[in-house]
């Protein structure tokens, strides 16, 4: 994640959770589909890279006692480590970070990918699941699908988050653009916060095409196992807005 990147919730992990609930679990239950699915043998190391506060891999340890998460952001990693002790959870750059040891499933889950936003970010960051992967590791990663836009009406200019709780109480309006010549999508969000006024955002994200990521994660080794655009792992045209890709190490091609 590009140090530019500027996000209210980022800043203030303690809010992300109720900006955006997950009350049924739902990512993680997905996870543990593509487990079922995907591995022989349930997993007994995760490794989740863009952790944020760790909700996820939270919900994961209660079958895998091994789960590491990394975050680019200390805010992230600092609140993450008081609400989950018993993970372990360190700052990193998914692009350089190094723990000096596999796990059977790595996860870059919540558009985490997508910060990689040159050629140069991304081929470092795929070198990062390489070298975290042992022949039969599950990658799993979730990412807004730039399909999804092509004869459409899944890219909206304009959409609004209210979020109305005892600790928190805001409203946000997106606004979303296109840097075609450089592949991103451009967030800009404007905050009106109980007790705190106006606070604006703003965010790039790279866009990937289905074909794209799996020829990338082909190169370094990777067999896509699927591509979904629901959490059910239903086939379908992929017309939805998010893309779920489950893939697994073989060997480097490089």
């Amino acid at each position: 994640m590009d140090a530019s990147v500027q996000n209210f919730l980022y800043r203030n992990p303690q809010f992300y959770e109720l900006a955006y609930p997950e009350p049924n679990d739902d990512t993680p239950r997905m996870c543990r589909r593509m487990f079922s699915r995907y591995l022989t043998v349930p997993p007994r190391s995760i490794l989740d890279l863009g952790c944020g506060t760790a909700r996820d891999l939270h919900s994961l340890s209660r079958e895998c006692l091994d789960c590491w998460g990394v975050d680019y952001l200390p805010e992230a990693i600092e609140f993450a480590k008081r609400q989950r002790p018993h993970l372990h959870l360190q700052r990193g750059d998914a692009r350089t970070v190094r723990l000096g040891r596999t796990f059977d499933v790595i996860m870059s889950m919540g558009s985490a990918f997508m910060y990689a936003l040159t050629d140069s970010d991304v081929a470092r960051t795929l070198d990062t699941f390489v070298t975290h992967s042992h022949s039969g590791t599950l990658l799993i990663i979730d990412i807004n699908n730039a399909a999804s836009y092509l004869g459409s009406d899944n890219f909206k200019q304009t959409s609004e988050l209210r979020v109305s709780s005892p600790g928190f109480t805001a409203e946000a309006l997106s606004t979303y653009d296109f840097d075609r010549r450089r592949q991103l999508l451009v967030r800009r969000r404007k905050w009106k916060i109980q007790g705190q006024g106006e606070v604006e955002d703003f965010c790039e994200y790279r866009m990937f095409f289905p074909a794209e990521l799996e020829h990338l994660l082909n190169e370094r080794g990777f067999r896509v196992a699927g591509m979904f655009d629901n959490m059910q792992l239903q086939d379908t045209p992929l017309c939805g807005p998010r893309l779920y890709v489950p893939a697994v190490f073989q060997t480097s091609q490089r």
